[in-house]
């Protein structure tokens, strides 16, 4: 029994993916609010924390716009 656990587990793991999104937004704290001519995706990434270190990176290299906001995730 510990082993098909083992597999579901696994499984699960696998199939849970995130995305980085970035883009300008009218509201930079609501992620709904982002300009779709400005959206762009980055992914699918297997670790949280790859995904989290692109978006790190893309709002230091945009830290002078206000609007901009890069966002992690999950994508099932």
């Amino acid at each position: 029994m510990s082993h098909l656990k083992a597999l579901n587990n696994n499984y699960l793991k696998f199939m849970i993916n995130y995305l980085v999104i970035e883009g300008s937004h009218l509201n930079p704290n609501e992620m709904k609010t982002i300009d779709k001519k400005t959206k762009k995706e980055y992914g699918p990434f297997t670790s949280k924390e790859d995904a989290e270190s692109l978006a790190k990176a893309l709002i230091q290299k945009n830290i002078d716009d206000f609007y901009h906001r890069a966002w992690v995730i999950k994508n099932y």
